[in-house]
């Protein structure tokens, strides 16, 4: 969960959510006010407490689009994008919160109430546009946000770092450079910590017996060990004076895993499997979730019962068959199970045999096409979930054709089994829609990190990120 922590609500994000929770709250509480000032009565419920309900439900919400993840909370154009979307439809729900409090009450309605809400919710969206444009050049800017990282080799896995360091998500590291291991390299560095000018980055040789002194003396904070080859080549006795004084050592697996939210599907051997912590799920972590997947399954299907009947309705009214669509999936253990869906494709769409959805398929009905996109038609699997064939949160089930065929070419991928499918899961929230045997395999990475880092706060982060997907249209065809 530490580990979970760390890459999903890493420390500027904790800031960063804070200062705006509070912000909101203090904004709100001057302008009651103001109000007051101004002779708007306002209703006496909005107090203390009600502010604070009222900045923590949009807080929530912008969780919920993923304000607060590395994949968008420093990239500003995200940050648009999804303040456009989430603060006008939380500023709608509390209206009508309010509306029909007073409509149950037969209250007359207080139009102070409305106005007031409306300019919290105005002027929080224009101070959060700037406040997000500052915060990003602070973190740009500020040494004391970036974690100093020296990586030990220069192969594929260094490439592999140099390339996630790159984008926006990993502003929060800062690679000094790649350090070579073995020989002194041609032509000789005159010092200690000399640069090979034909790197492309920068490309570190540090004489013997210096490791910890360099690490020192350039302030690095962590060690990635990311060469291939150690046999004979690792300096353990300097890696353990670097980690003596201070220095974290971190494998490239583990390091891979915490800032990239997947295991790397290229890097997967039986040994690190078999030392691994968490596959499979013991019998507390069972029940817990087993008490999770009830309560939110039960929960959903009346929720969306306004949703859901309209939606019945439209499937009979445009094309002949069935309401449901009833498809054969591979569940927990390997075992077969009867996925439910709604009916979003014509009747005979595999009258060839089965084959991957595909963009703009042409067996999509017109309504089947509109509720694929905001995955109204997953919503019948609660059922399968209160029948105990799925979880509400786990890897998506495969049909048992994909799987024999993916599991022959993809090294571990009958692992996704060792527990139920869920509804949602991390690959869904991290990963678009994917038809080919290199989605099946990326989609994999993530399974495995959820299998291998999931619990009860993991579940509740991909519910919430569940809802970016639905409005952003990702994974879906």
């Amino acid at each position: 969960m530490f580990r979970l922590f760390k890459h999903y609500i890493n420390g500027p994000a904790i800031l960063l959510s804070a200062a705006e929770t509070f912000f909101l709250f203090w904004l709100a509480i001057a302008t009651y006010h103001v109000f007051q000032s101004l002779n708007l009565n306002m209703h006496p419920d909005f107090g203390g407490a009600r502010v604070t309900y009222m900045a923590l439900f949009t807080t929530t919400g912008m969780a919920c689009v993923g304000m607060y993840n590395r994949q968008h909370f420093l990239n500003y154009s995200d940050i648009i994008s999804r303040i456009t979307v989430i603060l006008p439809a939380i500023l709608i729900v509390i209206i009508a919160i309010l509306f029909i409090r007073d409509s149950v009450s037969g209250a007359t309605p207080v139009n102070a109430n409305y106005l007031f809400c409306f300019a919290v919710i105005t002027t929080f969206s224009i101070a959060l546009l700037l406040w997000r444009a500052v915060f990003i050049k602070m973190i740009d800017r500020t040494a004391a946000f970036k974690r100093r990282i020296l990586i030990l080799g220069s192969g594929n896995r260094a490439a592999n770092i140099e390339k996630l360091s790159s984008g926006h998500r990993h502003r929060t590291i800062t690679i000094i450079g790649y350090l070579r291991l073995g020989a002194e390299p041609t032509p000789p560095q005159p010092h200690m910590g000399g640069r090979r000018t034909d790197e492309r980055r920068a490309d570190f040789w540090v004489p013997p017996g210096e490791l910890a002194e360099f690490c020192r003396k350039n302030n690095v904070e962590e060690v990635v060990v990311a060469s291939a080859e150690r046999r004979g080549m690792l300096p353990v006795g300097e890696l353990l004076a670097c980690k003596f004084q201070g220095t974290q050592i971190t494998e490239y697996a583990s390091f891979w895993e915490r800032e990239s939210g997947q295991v790397d599907p290229d890097e997967i051997t039986p040994s690190w499997m078999l030392f691994s912590d968490s596959f499979g799920l013991g019998i507390v972590r069972r029940v817990v979730k087993r008490t999770f997947d009830i309560v939110v399954s039960s929960l959903v299907l009346v929720l969306t019962l306004p949703i859901t009947i309209p939606t019945a309705i439209l499937i009979k009214l445009e094309s002949k068959g069935p309401l449901f669509y009833r498809q054969e999936r591979v569940g927990l253990h390997g075992k077969p199970f009867m996925v439910l869906k709604f009916r979003s494709m014509c009747t005979d769409a595999e009258k060839d045999g089965p084959v991957w959805a595909a963009k703009n398929d042409a067996r999509v009905t017109r309504v089947g096409a509109f509720i694929r996109k905001v995955r109204i038609d997953e919503i019948p699997q609660v059922i399968n979930v209160l029948r105990g064939d799925m979880a509400f949160v786990g890897p998506r089930p495969e049909r048992p054709v994909f799987v024999s065929i993916l599991a022959a070419k993809i090294p571990y991928y009958n692992e996704r089994h060792v527990i139920k499918p869920g509804i949602t899961g991390w690959a869904q929230i991290n990963y678009p829609y994917g038809a080919t045997e290199h989605d099946a395999k990326m989609k994999l990475s993530y399974d495995l990190y959820s299998i291998k880092n999931g619990g009860l706060l993991l579940d509740i982060i991909i519910m919430m990120q569940t809802v970016k997907v639905v409005i952003w249209h990702g994974g879906a065809r």
